[in-house]
């Protein structure tokens, strides 16, 4: 039996090699220039400021936006509860919106009754929409509240007019993590339209400390631990049963966002800057991110067509608009522990939960009930790998598996 797994790191022996020498001959400074510059050239903008994480980035974004009289931050629920914790870390108050099933943007008739004098905006969380949803959703509500583009797993898609997800509205956040397209190991980005508000959130970025040597080494070697418990040869013969037999203990260790730590002070790493170092991944990355989405593209093509068609979540207009860092489906009958579980007993290690409906942990006075659709996808959405490491082959496999137990 073949086994395979949705781990994967967007690192290799030279991005590892470069990041070392990057310490040792104190290059980076310069390498932060040169990938900030790619940045900018990606987005056709200078407005672009690097953050240590993704959340880091909506928290900066936050601080500028709140105000006395406009404390409120309108959200769909089902993301990750880090962001709703960086609201309140920034001293707002977040306020759920009920998501649309048919494109992942906030329920409108909800959000309409949501938008009030107290609102300082909304975040809009880049899931599954397809490119007429978002240039609607654009031409209705620009200008009307400020909002703020979640791209945590989208860097790389664009709408029709070749505009990048991100710089669409007011703000925009990105995160480079371990996982991402575009990984730097901890790291993210913030796109402000208005050049002022960049400007205020600069000098806020300014206070803070340098990311310490010592912890982005441990972050380094604890990635290239993961790289070799994930290669393809000591997963298939070690990391696999260790699985099996303990699930959930290593999930909280590889994938800690689905099961939330509600901390009540700031954390820490939200005062440190840019780990400069860590840019020869992004530089590296940079240079083959259009070939790896358009890879994932065609993946995600190959699942559509031998997936049961009732399982898609949405029919994609464009897949520019999306950059798959997984290809999320909804389930009818099975949920998705139960289908996650039976894939890795065959061999696939399919991640069950892809966000989370944070009502769940933090209620903020909401009732659960009131959120049916994003407790569906919290159940119901399979999030199926699309990295380099899975072949044509396993699509057709994982897709058959689940169309077994979904008949």
């Amino acid at each position: 039996m073949i086994k395979k797994t949705r781990i994967n790191i967007n690192t290799s022996i030279k991005i590892y090699l470069k990041v070392f020498f990057s310490f040792i001959f104190n290059k980076g400074k310069n390498n932060e220039i040169i990938f900030k510059n790619y940045l900018r050239n990606f987005f056709l903008t200078n407005n672009i400021l690097l953050t240590s994480q993704g959340r880091v980035a909506a928290f900066n974004i936050f601080k500028v936006i709140l105000s006395n009289k406009k404390k409120e931050i309108l959200i769909c629920p089902y993301t990750l509860t880090e962001v709703i914790n960086a609201i309140i870390y920034a001293g707002g108050k977040p306020v759920y919106v009920e998501i649309d099933l048919k494109n992942g943007l906030p329920l409108e008739k909800d959000l309409e009754n949501k938008i009030n004098e107290n609102t300082a905006g909304l975040v809009l969380t880049q899931l599954y929409s397809c490119n007429d949803d978002v240039l609607d959703f654009h031409k209705k509500y620009s200008g009307k509240i400020k909002i703020i583009e979640d791209v945590a797993i989208n860097f790389g898609a664009k709408v029709s007019q070749g505009k990048p997800l991100g710089t669409l509205f007011d703000y925009g956040f990105y995160s480079f993590g371990v996982m991402k397209h575009l990984c730097t190991f901890h790291g993210g980005a913030i796109y402000a339209k208005d050049k002022s508000k960049l400007n205020e959130i600069e000098k806020n970025l300014e206070k803070n400390i340098n990311y310490p040597t010592l912890l982005s080494l441990k972050l380094v070697f604890f990635c290239m631990l993961i790289d070799t418990l994930y290669n393809k040869f000591v997963y298939s013969f070690f990391t696999h049963y260790i699985l099996m037999l303990s699930f959930k203990k290593l999930e909280k260790i590889v994938y800690p966002n689905i099961y939330p730590k509600l901390l009540k002070k700031i954390p820490s790493h939200y005062k440190y800057k840019f780990q400069s170092n860590f840019a020869i991944a992004g530089i590296e990355n940079f240079k083959c991110l259009d070939n790896q989405i358009n890879d994932r593209i065609e993946k995600v093509k190959l699942y559509e067509k031998y997936l049961d068609k009732n399982l898609k979540i949405t029919n994609y207009d464009s897949y520019e608009i999306n950059s798959f860092l997984e290809y999320p489906i909804l389930l009818k009958k099975k949920n998705n522990k139960y289908l996650s579980r039976e894939l890795l007993k065959a061999g696939y290690d399919v991640r069950h939960t892809w966000y989370v409906n944070s009502v769940r942990y933090l209620k903020l006075n909401f009732i659960l009930e009131n959120f049916s659709n994003c407790e569906n996808l919290h159940e119901k959405i399979l999030s199926l790998p699309t990295h380099k490491k899975i072949s044509e082959d396993d699509v057709i496999k994982i897709s058959k598996l689940i169309n077994f137990h979904e008949k």
